[in-house]
């Protein structure tokens, strides 16, 4: 069996448990303890993300690759329409998970910087929503920009199909608006980064001291899981961001064959959209048990 097919056959087992476990999430955050989660916007911004990850799996493995497996084609080839949407939800959730891994990073930043007022500032109606307008607000308009281009589709030399902006320049000038878009984000992510390996490091020294614990740092014990988290998911953003560096910008020619593209971009996009999740179910113990009552029952 070929790289190629071993490859689609774990990124379609890996999208299916993932987008299960993810509906499992978002029950669990809003079911019998939603006022909980919904009193820490840490789970709210995580909820989002996992809605986004879901649509973007989704999207990822129907309206590209059905194509590339040479699943209804005369559905998918009869017009550029199902490209164009695919083009859409795969640039506009990508924009949208960047922001909520930032938004991820400052939360927990601002619970090592201001622990006192951290929940009072983010608990703020208008602060919650002004984070889901920006998401929203630009993520949106990326996904129009890439859906409204000139596309076409075209047949990789293994036979399979695949959409694709009309010429070099025109793929050149999308892939350069997205990197400005990411160079003004990304710094912040990597800011909010810092501060939360500096915590690590400092949570790491004082865990060795073996000396005794205040409240405040009870407190900040329980809540070091969801800093751990956040560095986590920070890594794999930043991981992604010069990732993106080398594919999209130094590779300026485009050089690489289409279908290599593709592929790389299907593995990068499940693991990108599904690692988050089992990340939350290995560091948040109150996600995990109510996880486990929602499928114990599943497994009986």
């Amino acid at each position: 069996m070929e790289l190629r097919s071993v490859l689609g056959i774990f990124t379609s087992v890996f999208a299916i448990s993932t987008t299960f476990l993810n509906s499992l999430i978002i029950m669990a955050i809003l079911g019998r303890r939603r006022a909980y989660y919904r009193s820490h916007f840490f789970y709210i911004i995580y909820m989002v993300g996992a809605i986004i990850d879901v649509i973007t799996l989704i999207n990822s493995h129907t309206l590209a690759l059905f194509p590339s497996r040479g699943l209804f084609l005369d559905f998918f080839l009869a017009s550029t329409t199902p490209g164009r949407v695919f083009l859409f939800f795969a640039w506009s959730s990508r924009t949208c998970q960047g922001f909520t891994n930032f938004y991820i990073a400052l939360n927990r930043a601002t619970a090592v910087v201001a622990p006192f007022s951290h929940k009072k500032i983010w608990s703020l109606s208008y602060i919650r929503a002004m984070c889901f307008l920006v998401q929203f607000g630009i993520s949106i308009p990326v996904g129009v920009y890439a859906a409204t281009g000139e596309v076409y589709w075209v047949q990789a030399a293994s036979g399979s199909w695949y959409i694709q902006f009309f010429d070099i320049p025109s793929t050149q000038r999308f892939a350069r608006f997205l990197f400005v878009l990411m160079c003004c984000f990304s710094p912040l992510t990597i800011a909010a980064y810092a501060v939360l390996l500096r915590n690590f490091r400092a949570h790491t020294t004082k865990s060795t001291g073996g000396s005794g614990l205040s409240d405040g740092d009870t407190e900040a014990k329980n809540e070091q899981p969801l800093v751990n988290l956040a560095i986590c998911v920070c890594t794999l953003e930043i991981f992604y961001f010069f990732m993106y560096c080398y594919g999209f910008v130094m590779n300026a020619n485009f050089e690489l064959p289409l279908e290599t593209v593709y592929v790389s971009y299907f593995v990068v996009t499940d693991l990108y959209s599904g690692v988050p999740t089992y990340l939350l179910l290995y560091f948040s113990t109150s996600i995990r048990q109510d996880v486990s009552r929602l499928i114990c029952p599943l497994l009986n």
